[in-house]
């Protein structure tokens, strides 16, 4: 038996081995699952609208079929009200413009340093005085003294601070200048709502951010139960379907004390002896948005050069911990999960290897999805597609020179591989196209 590592705890998630542990975290399986080269290719020829590919013209399709979306998200229906807010009133870019050249003189002033310096002291003390305050309200009687003195003492400062801050600005053009520009642009922003509708959209996406996670969290236990249902008796029969071996688990949120390395599932076979490293059967990308699988395909072929030792394919600075400080997987890792701790090291990756005709790691690279269109651009981009549309001011779908140069943006967000060409890739044959998982 080799020296047990040091544990590094990599992930919370719970370890689930089975339709029963699906079943405990809430799913009722099996579930729907489709696979093979039929849906694959029935996905990739009727959902890929692939902005890649487009000119001016299906360009504006492509628009037109987004358009039909973002406008169901509010947050994206408050850009563009704000959007046709401001081109209705051009004066409002002119105040803004007046404002920005009045900062931009003022803070280039002799004065501007020590007029700055005194509004971040005003700004603290306004702090210390609200907590003396508070503070006095509950104190005991024997501290009250202390306290009270601290506060005259702020408060006197605070009565300094104030008359010289008025004596730099009685001396300051361009700060009276800046006073002005700002006061005018605010009652103008009030006089027209813009600022009630920029409160509007921060509330909407204050909102968005407490229920973003609800979605991802039940997509992740789906795959979970998906890869139970579907996977596990595969891998740890050989693919018989009989026989499973009870010794293989789904480890899930595997990081290794890395950087870089968060891996959504590791089908792993338990080694009888605990202390010895268990062999990876399959790592699992699970993607709530189709298009996101390119972005998922290239950091697990990074992640995977890594774990395999390949060190042409992945920058060792990028992956420096205190678990890993030369950057190298060079020494195991303990997976805690439940209690039970599951050892990984190099040598549990060696089924993984470079397929010889394209150089990416296919085989044993499971994806798991839901059906859904292939825009040809990851979510992150799409959602910088989605608020430049919503607050250019300069919108003119109807302008070809305008789509072409909006074209040109986009297509400088994508990728050289995005999901489409992922899936292609794992089309390529029958047997690979049977680790693409799309649940319903």
């Amino acid at each position: 038996m080799r020296d047990e590592p040091p544990p590094v705890r990599t992930g919370g998630g719970s370890l689930v081995s089975g339709t029963e542990g699906a079943r405990r975290r809430g799913m009722n399986p099996p579930l729907r699952v489709r696979r093979g080269a039929d849906e694959l290719r029935r996905l990739l020829d009727a959902h890929t609208h692939d902005v890649r590919a487009l000119d001016v013209s299906g360009f504006r399709d492509w628009l037109a079929r987004r358009l039909e979306r973002w406008e169901h998200d509010p947050a994206f229906a408050q850009r563009a009200r704000i959007r046709d807010l401001r081109r209705a009133h051009p004066r409002l870019r002119a105040l803004e413009a007046r404002e920005r050249d009045a900062r931009a003189a003022d803070e280039a002033s002799p004065g501007f340093a020590r007029l700055r310096a005194v509004d971040r002291e005003l700004t603290d003390i306004g702090k210390a005085v609200a907590g003396l305050v508070a503070a006095l309200e509950g104190a005991a009687e024997e501290r009250r003294p202390l306290l009270t003195a601290k506060l005259a003492a702020f408060r006197a400062r605070r009565e300094a601070l104030r008359g010289e801050r008025e004596a730099l600005v009685a001396a300051s053009d361009t700060r009276r200048e800046l006073e002005r520009a700002t006061a005018e642009l605010d009652a103008f922003r009030a006089e027209i709502g813009v600022d009630r509708e920029e409160a509007r959209l921060r509330e909407l996406l204050a909102e968005r951010g407490r229920s973003s996670g609800r979605g991802g969290a039940a997509f992740e236990d789906a795959a979970v139960a998906a890869v139970l249902e579907h996977l596990v008796p595969e891998l740890a029969s050989g693919g018989a379907g009989e026989g499973a071996d009870p010794g293989v688990r789904v480890l899930r949120g595997v990081t290794l004390g890395a950087a870089r390395t968060e891996i959504d599932q590791l089908v792993v076979r338990a080694s009888p002896d605990p202390g010895e490293p268990v062999e990876v059967l399959a790592l699992v990308e699970a993607k709530r948005n189709p298009d996101d699988l390119g972005h998922g395909f290239r950091r697990r072929q990074e992640n995977l050069a890594w774990l395999t030792g390949s060190r042409d394919g992945y920058d060792p600075a990028a992956y420096r911990t205190r678990s890993f400080p030369r950057g190298h997987f060079d020494r195991p890792a303990v997976h805690v999960q439940d209690g039970e701790r599951h050892t990984l090291a190099r040598e549990s990756f060696c089924r993984f290897a470079r397929d010889p005709a394209t150089g990416f790691f296919l085989d044993r690279l499971y994806l798991v999805t839901r059906p859904g269109t292939l825009w040809g651009v990851g979510a992150a981009a799409m959602s910088r597609i989605a608020h430049r549309v919503a607050t250019d001011e300069r919108w003119e779908p109807e302008s070809d020179a305008y789509l072409r140069d909006l074209l040109r943006w986009c297509l400088a967000l994508a990728d050289p591989l995005e999901a489409p060409d992922v899936l292609r890739l794992y089309g390529s044959s029958p047997e690979r196209a049977r680790q693409l998982l799309l649940l319903e």
